[in-house]
Parts: C-alpha cells; structure tokens; sequence
C-alpha cells in the first residue's frame, strides 16, 4: 500500500522513543517511503545497496551544520564521508593510519585505566544515586581520542569535547551561516594546537596530528584547513556518536539484571553483547545521502538531488536478515553482521576504537560493579536514544 511516510528527524522520538512498530510495518508495505526530507530506507537490501554505490550517493551533513548542502561548503571543509573519490579514500587512508587495529592496540591499558578512574569517583558517592551517561560512558571516548591526538592535556581536552557534543556547535563550520571565518570552538582549538607544533618544531611520537601533518596527497601536503576540519570530524564520529554506544551499553545492563548476571558469569560473551548493541539498539538510527543522477532503490524512481535517509536502526532490524529481530540476543550466528558502522569503502574507520572502548566500558563495569539498581521515581531516556544528553541514574553495590 502506497502513502506511508517517515520523518526520521521527527523531536517526537526523542521523547517517546523510535517507532520500531511503525518501521516494521514500512519495511514490509513500502521499504522505500516518503520522508520529510526526501526518500527514507527502511530494509537492509536498499540500504547497502546505498551505502555501496557511493559515485551515485554522496554523504552530505551540510544541513547539520545549517547549510542547505554540500555544493555551500568549500572542498577543504567537506567532512570525510562528504568527500568524493578519489580524494576520500586518500584521505581515508590516513585515517586508517590514525585508527587501525595497531594504533589502538599501541593505547594498552588506557582506556580500562580511564574506566577505573571514573568508577572510582562514582562508588566514592556509596549509596547515592550516579550518572552513567556523564559520570562513565560520555568522558571515556572523549579522553581516549584526546590521548591517541596527541594533546597536551587530554582531561582539558575531554572536557571541551563533551561540551561541544552536549551544546550542539560540534557540527558547525566556518562556513555556517551563524560562525565567524575563524570557525567554531572546536575548530579554534585546533587551529591553535596546530599552530603551536608548528612552530616550537619539537620532535614528537606518532600520532593523529603528525600522520595528517606529514602526509602529501599528489605531492601536496593538506592545507592547515583541510587538517583541522578532519580532526573536528574525527570529534564528530568518536565522541558524538560513539558515547551514545557507550550509554546504551551501560543503560541496558542497568535495566535487565538478569543479562548483567549473565555476562558476569561468562565475560567471553561480551563481544557478542557489544555487536548486538550495535545492532539492535543502532546509536546511530539514520545518515544523509544525496543522489548525484537519477536512479532506482527497490521499485522508487530516485532524482538527481533527492535526500535519501538511511536508515540505519530500521536496516538492522530487519526481519529478511536476523530471526527474531526485535529480540536482544547473544546467540546470533553472525554477531558482527549489521550495518551499524555502515558498509563498503565508508564504513565507519573508527570501529575497531569504538569496539575497544565498549569492550573496557563493560568489562570494567563487571569487574568493580556486583549490581546496579535503576534509581525508583528517575527519568530514563528511551533505549535506543540516539545522542541523548539525559542522565542515566544507578545506584551501584561496589564488590567486596
């Protein structure tokens, strides 16, 4: 049946949680629907499909950061998945050189240390009620990012990145039409940091800003904008989005003890329970595309410059691709097959990061936590509720 219509940006999910009900009933009737924007994917076929043709759909945030699109930001400004080719995979490769599975191994125990720090504080309060969305999920990925950038200070720097995440200027640019040429905050403060190495001309340990410093891309180094507007984006994806993934972990542990006994038990399932996390509770539910021809998702003719959300939470509930999809399970065959983290050459270059914080964030919990307890009468945010800032109130019992 023609008609059905889904306004992903909708204030109203926030309150009262995604419509997982009406999304099941568009995948089956219209996978392809009307949304406020333009075109929303429902099913996982159409969404890779998408992700995957990436000369036909180009990622664009302009709107985010109050722009009409992306033909207003000027190519140094675009964000890595905005980039076309062959500049993003040159790009993306020195993201990779920034976040592969050897730069995060090379953190060793820091992010566990980070969690035990923030625990500490939180079981000093005993029997009063405590925050894990601002007292443990949200400063983790923050103070990590900070430390594998290279900062001077990691904790100050932390601290700016949860306020621009909690103040919403984490997505404005320079070329936003309420920022000034110098940019936002965050961009500021990179430009400064920035500026300082390249003038005291220290020598300095590998890290995110000498891989982007150093690197030529066709003989040419990144210009000072280029640089600084990537390390904002790296802001955007490892901390805007990957505390809400930190939060739901710890929010759903909190919620069913009985999945929390059972992880105690066995820690071995914990990689399953983050994958399911990812899955199930997606903490990122949609991203924009835009399409560069006309073309065709499904049975839906697409127009050159349609908007096209993709539905991230609604594809990895997909009942064509996971039994008992709206179950929370720990027995899935293939555990890390979803779309969380997206697909192809756009997949998210921060996984591998992501999966290492949200292994410590639980394995930590487990270890100094013998129970927590929802505080009676507290306010929750919706599971899943993507970049929430409301608080996630426990009362936790320390083990002996």
């Amino acid at each position: 049946m023609a008609g059905l219509k889904f306004d992903a940006r909708d204030p109203k999910h926030a309150a009262e949680g995604v419509p997982f009900d009406l999304l099941a009933r568009i995948r089956s009737e219209e996978p392809v629907c009307r949304s406020s924007q333009g075109w929303y994917l429902s099913r996982r076929e159409e969404i890779e499909r998408c992700l995957k043709d990436v000369e036909t759909f180009v990622a664009d945030l302009a709107p985010l950061s109050g722009l009409a699109g992306r033909e207003d930001v000027p190519p140094e400004e675009l964000f890595l998945s905005e980039i076309e080719e062959p500049r993003h995979g040159q790009i993306r490769r020195l993201y990779n050189a920034c976040f592969a599975r050897h730069r995060v191994n090379a953190l060793g125990d820091y992010a566990e240390q980070t969690c035990h720090g923030l625990l500490d504080r939180l079981l000093e309060r005993g029997d009063e009620p405590v925050d894990l969305h601002l007292g443990y999920a949200m400063p983790i990925p923050s103070l990590v990012l900070a430390r594998m950038m290279g900062l001077p200070d990691p904790a100050d720097a932390a601290a700016r990145f949860m306020q621009w995440s909690l103040d919403g200027s984490l997505m404005k640019r320079r070329c936003s039409p309420d920022v000034g040429p110098e940019g936002p905050p965050i961009q500021r403060y990179f430009a400064a940091e920035l500026a300082r190495r390249r003038a005291d001309g220290m020598p300095r340990e590998r890290d995110v800003y000498t891989v982007l410093m150093e690197a030529e891309i066709d003989g040419e180094p990144l210009s000072d904008v280029e640089i600084v507007t990537q390390l904002h984006f790296m802001v955007n994806a490892g901390v805007h989005t990957t505390r809400t993934f930190l939060c739901h972990l710890v929010h759903r542990l909190l919620i069913d003890p009985d999945l929390f006994r059972r992880l105690d038990a066995d820690p071995s399932l914990v990689p399953n329970y983050l994958e399911e996390s990812l899955r199930h509770d997606s903490p990122v539910q949609g991203t924009a595309r835009r399409a560069m021809r006309d073309t065709k998702l499904g049975d839906v003719e697409i127009g050159q410059g349609d908007w096209i959300e993709v539905g991230l939470g609604s594809g990895n509930r997909d009942e064509a691709s996971w039994p008992d999809a709206d179950a929370f399970r720990l027995d899935r065959e293939n555990p890390r097959d979803h779309v969380a983290f997206g697909a192809a050459s756009h997949v998210c270059p921060g996984a591998t990061l992501a999966r290492h914080e949200g292994e410590a964030t639980v394995r930590v919990l487990l270890d100094r936590v013998a129970a927590m307890a929802p505080v009676d009468g507290a306010d929750y945010p919706h599971l899943p509720s993507s970049l929430s800032d409301r608080p996630i109130l426990a009362r936790l019992t320390p083990r002996a």
